[in-house]
């Protein structure tokens, strides 16, 4: 969460994972994306009965929210096309591939196009030039770089259509990070956008025409609390080397078996050179200290780089209350997140707090968390860290698996790491 407004695309990733945590599931989260597509369309056309649109979608979520999108305009009485561009048994998600296989069904209702050529869209291009409304779902906000046939094409085909252009989420070809297009992108009108606006999107106005912000049913929570979305979100994060991490207290081998999982060699007390330092509740010694990239240690430091680990009494004295309500926690909490000049990580009795680089997050699963998930976030911010991992995102990630120790022990913490590897 960097702040309250635009989030980069793997924030938005990790609160999806997050939503569907807590309970929320992605179908459901596409299902309302789809439908507030058409609601849009619906509002902006005063109405969508015998209206032509078309729907050109490509093979990842954001082309099944389109699928969404479509069964509803036909739900509307609008006359709907709906064009695949790409191989059908390569749809990435099962909610995706419900909703195509939804809009298949839908034999009388939806026209339906399979485009896995240029020479393809040939047969689609009257049924784009004479819609009234085109719908772009072909990327969403997972493209880098330059497209390729006949994605491009098809993107071009979109922009060459005098029809009002609406572009689900973000307009294909879009860096939704940057506001930059490396290649060709969507020039669209309307822009219906879920949950928050997109970073790039104040870059490119000129690409996203009206943008209009979508709730799509996604709880607060999905963005506040330590997640499964979180610990994702770091390990790709994670860069190829690590920096040494150098134990100035000693950890139980338990959790240090998380560190061998990511990678990361351990150096003992006294191997004072360049990385990642656990000082415990030796802060003291980091003062003299130069070279270390990031630090972990119990206690208040004014020691550059350092996670300070504290309880909600010594909170109380820097002015942190820990009890208020939700809309008070966002105001107060990013108040004083800008404000401290380190991370800190607030042990509670009933939910924990990570706080400060003007960000803040929470979690009260398995909390109080003990000593076994304790030693887990230790090891894993450590870690995490020296794989060079933003500190928020790693404290996070780690988090997420203090809260899996304090509840079923370290080894579920550790296969609950190696599962997320292997994905």
């Amino acid at each position: 969460m960097s702040s309250w407004g635009g989030i980069t695309s793997s924030e938005m990733a990790a609160i999806d994972e997050n939503a569907e945590w807590l309970g929320v599931p992605r179908a459901l989260l596409m299902e309302n994306a789809g439908a507030w597509v058409a609601r849009i369309i619906y509002q902006w056309l005063g109405g969508v009965a015998g209206a032509r649109i078309a729907v050109i979608c490509g093979t990842g979520n954001n082309g099944g929210d389109g699928f969404a999108a479509a069964r509803h305009l036909a739900g509307l009485g609008a006359e709907v096309a709906v064009i695949l561009v790409g191989d059908p048994e390569k749809i990435r998600t099962a909610e995706a591939r419900a909703n195509f296989e939804a809009a298949r069904a839908m034999r009388e209702s939806i026209k339906l196009f399979i485009i896995r050529s240029i020479e393809d869209l040939e047969r689609v291009k009257r049924e784009v030039e004479e819609s009234e409304v085109v719908v772009d779902a072909i990327f969403g906000t997972g493209v880098r770089g330059p497209i390729a046939e006949p994605w491009r094409s098809a993107i071009q085909l979109i922009n060459s259509s005098r029809a009002l252009k609406v572009a689900v989420d973000i307009p294909s070809g879009l860096n939704p990070d940057t506001g930059e297009a490396e290649d060709v992108c969507v020039h669209a009108d309307v822009t219906v956008t879920f949950h928050r606006p997109k970073r790039g999107m104040p870059a490119a106005a000129d690409y996203c025409g009206e943008v209009v912000i979508a709730p799509i049913g996604i709880p607060p929570e999905a963005e506040i609390i330590m997640g499964p979305g979180n610990l994702r979100q770091a390990l790709r994060a994670m860069r190829s080397r690590a920096e040494n991490v150098i134990l100035l207290e000693p950890l139980p081998d338990e959790s240090r078996a998380l560190m061998s999982a990511l990678e990361v060699e351990l150096k003992p007390a006294g191997v004072l050179e360049e990385g990642v330092i656990y000082a415990g509740r030796r802060i003291n010694l980091l003062k003299d200290l130069k070279e270390y990239s990031w630090a972990v240690g119990f206690g208040i430091s004014s020691s550059p780089r350092l996670i300070s680990i504290i309880g909600e009494d010594e909170a109380s004295q820097l002015g942190i209350n820990m009890k208020m309500g939700l809309r008070a926690k966002y105001e107060i909490y990013s108040r004083k997140a800008s404000e401290l000049e380190n991370m800190i990580y607030i042990v509670g009795r009933e939910f924990d707090l990570l706080i400060g680089n003007s960000r803040w997050r929470l979690s009260w699963m398995n909390r109080p968390l003990g000593e076994r998930g304790l030693n887990t976030l230790i090891a894993a911010t450590l870690a995490l860290l020296a794989r060079g991992v933003d500190c928020f995102d790693a404290v996070s990630a780690a988090g997420y698996l203090a809260g899996i120790a304090a509840g079923s022990g370290y080894d579920a913490a550790l296969n609950e790491l190696k599962r997320f590897l292997k994905d």
